[in-house]
């Protein structure tokens, strides 16, 4: 079934002439299916990366191993990072990334539910912090929601 967001976010590259890609942490490619479910996604979505562990933040990504060392990898800096990179990776006109706590547990000291989603695009980045509530698939739906309506809210 489609997602009302995702169908928006795909009608306003479509309209705008752009291309999307993603680099996902704790949805897991979970934005990647919603966006590909959109009938007509192939004409902008160009991939994704799944980077759960610190090590494919690094070397597949690139994101920088003392940004990681200096905020941890559920940081703003880390998001930035993932989501210019993947938008440089895949050659597209927008990146997005997510990182943070699905849960049930805290990691790297963290609680569930502490997120940041970013967004790549024409030199101009930008990322959330989201502080969500739920158990471990409402953090994640809500997290893709979010990066949704933070696309198009950049998509204008």
């Amino acid at each position: 079934m489609e997602n009302i967001l995702a169908s928006q976010v795909i009608a306003k590259l479509k309209e705008r002439k752009l291309t999307i890609s993603t680099a996902e942490s704790l949805t897991g490619g979970l934005i990647s299916q919603k966006l590909t479910e959109v009938s007509g996604s192939s004409e902008v979505f160009q991939g994704s990366i799944i980077a759960y562990s610190d090590e494919i933040k690094i070397n597949v990504l690139g994101v920088e191993k003392q940004t990681i060392l200096e905020f941890t990898s559920i940081s703003e800096q880390v998001a930035l990072e993932m989501a210019t990179n993947i938008r440089k990776i895949m050659k597209t006109g927008v990146g997005i990334s997510t990182t943070g706590v699905a849960g049930p547990a805290k990691s790297a000291g963290f609680e569930p539910g502490l997120v940041f989603v970013a967004v790549a695009l024409d030199g101009h980045n930008m990322c959330q912090k989201l502080e969500l509530k739920g158990d471990r698939e409402q953090i994640r739906a809500q997290t893709m929601d979010e990066v949704f309506r933070l696309i198009l809210s950049q998509l204008v």
